[in-house]
């Protein structure tokens, strides 16, 4: 189907869904209540999956990880913004209208999944003309006839590497241990610490809170320093000492806790989901990301069969159970999760140790990762007409925010590739591997539009003008006859002032 008509069917499955269950509790229904659930499930979980692939596709290199921190901050947000709604909607409408306070709040959840399609339908429009201008040149469009030819199968997934396997293990156990326990953590903490159950729900939304402001923070962290797998032990073995503090120590104060939960979730969900994009082409990223997902709700639906047996009843009070009576109950349920959260440490020592044979691209600096995308792209040599390291949507992208007034930076490059910041020069490796200037300024005979540094940001056309060995473009003009024929700018008044 493609990213883009996938997420459009998966929203409109998603409304048609909830607006089902609209009609549902409105006739007192429970069947199409459930048959109303079961469609928003379907469209909603489908639709993260196409999200993440969105994601990973717009969005390259030292910045993918910060976008994934964004996006799941926006999804706590909006977590945070139904447990506010949906309770004043019904308490506001029931005020004039007795009974129909529940109505009226689904009918508020399903006005935010039509403004979810919209969105969705932006955004491929976006994504649909970033690709015409890709299309444009006849190099790429040779590419998009090689993928063509090359199909997804499902049977491709059994081609994973290992890594992604034990990516998969650590998204169960982790995923399992963090919001299995949250499910159940107003009764826990209201019984087993003696907590009105208002307070207890205020604390089980710490988490929420908290990863929503440090997702972005902590995305930002791992591409600057790289190094994913291990931030992901960190927030495992981080999430582990939490869960048996629960479980063992009697002391253990809950908010830390449940404020320690939230960061190592921010940690670990912003170094984890990136890694799926370094070890996996961009043809199978949907496939991917599609059984990420379905194995972090096969954790999420089968734990919490396994929790419930051992958690106490919850009409049960201080009043006829004694503080250790409530310990004593609770301890088997917080060991699982800490078996859990154990689990997910080990597996991602595995992941450490399988991604080291397997060339340690998982754990490598952000430097490294730099370096060697800006390889693969001289090898594939597949956009003749854009900077080596963007994809079309990149760079598309940057354009978007260039006509906003807002300057890209240019992307990545490596320093023998930039400018002699020195002399304010172009470098002899500046046009390809042997060429460069003649003495007396003239270029050699090459494709400048195979290089990054033709398309780096306005900030560096200063440095053009005046080189040691005598070559000068002169003014904006010459720079603008020397990029057009690319087929890139030729719409605008000139390249530089397209990147002003």
């Amino acid at each position: 189907l493609g990213v883009r008509r996938g997420c459009a069917i998966c929203c409109v499955v998603l409304c048609f869904g909830q607006a089902l269950v609209c009609f549902g509790v409105q006739q007192r229904r429970v069947d199409l209540v459930l048959a109303g659930r079961f469609l928003f499930g379907v469209g909603g979980e489908t639709l993260a999956v196409g999200q993440s692939a969105y994601a990973a596709q717009w969005f390259k290199g030292a910045e993918l990880a910060t976008a994934f921190g964004v996006v799941l901050s926006f999804s706590r947000i909006g977590s945070a913004v139904n447990f506010d709604v949906s309770p004043a909607v019904v308490e506001y409408v029931n005020e004039s209208q007795p009974g129909s306070g529940l109505i009226w709040a689904m009918y508020v959840g399903n006005i935010f999944c039509v403004f979810s399609l919209l969105c969705c339908l932006l955004l491929n429009w976006m994504d649909h003309r970033a690709e015409k201008m890709r299309l444009d040149t006849d190099s790429v469009a040779s590419v998009v006839s090689d993928e063509e030819d090359d199909p997804v199968k499902m049977s491709d997934c059994l081609q994973f590497p290992l890594t992604v396997w034990l990516i998969f293990m650590v998204t169960i156990t982790f995923y399992a241990a963090v919001f299995v326990f949250l499910q159940n953590g107003v009764q826990f903490v209201h019984q087993r610490y003696d907590i009105n159950e208002k307070n207890s729900s205020f604390m089980m939304s710490l988490p929420y809170t908290v990863s929503a402001l440090a997702c972005p923070i902590f995305g930002y962290l791992v591409d600057k320093s790289g190094r994913a797998i291990l931030w992901i032990l960190l927030s495992t073995a981080s999430l582990a000492a939490i869960q048996l503090s629960f479980a063992l120590w009697t002391g253990f104060n809950p908010t830390v806790g449940v404020v320690g939960m939230g960061m190592c979730y921010s940690v670990c969900a912003s170094a984890l989901w990136p890694c799926i994009s370094i070890v996996v082409d961009d043809a199978r990223l949907g496939m991917a990301y599609g059984l990420m997902t379905a194995f972090q709700n096969l954790g999420m639906a089968v734990f919490p069969i396994v929790v419930s047996p051992l958690l106490p009843d919850a009409d049960r009070s201080s009043a006829d159970t004694s503080p250790q009576e409530f310990i004593d109950m609770y301890r088997d349920v917080l060991m699982v999760f800490g078996y859990l959260a154990c689990g997910a440490t080990v597996s991602t020592l595995l992941l450490l140790f399988a991604d080291i044979r397997e060339g340690g691209w998982l754990n490598a600096s952000a430097a490294a990762l730099q370096e060697r995308d800006i390889t693969r792209a001289r090898r594939s040599n597949a956009f003749s007409s854009v900077p080596a390291l963007y994809t079309h949507h990149v760079h598309s992208r940057n354009k978007y925010l260039s006509r906003l007034g807002i300057r890209p930076l240019g992307g990545p490059r490596l320093r023998n590739e930039t400018l002699d910041r020195t002399s304010g020069c172009l470098p002899s490796t500046a046009v390809g591997v042997g060429e460069g200037y003649d003495t007396d300024g003239s270029v050699r005979t090459s494709d400048l539009s195979n290089h990054s540094s033709y398309h780096s940001s306005y900030r560096n056309f200063q440095h053009f003008r005046h080189c040691d060995d005598g070559y000068s473009l002169g003014d904006e003009a010459g720079m603008t006859q020397m990029t057009d024929g690319q087929g890139e700018y030729e719409h605008d008044s000139s390249w530089a002032e397209e990147w002003r």
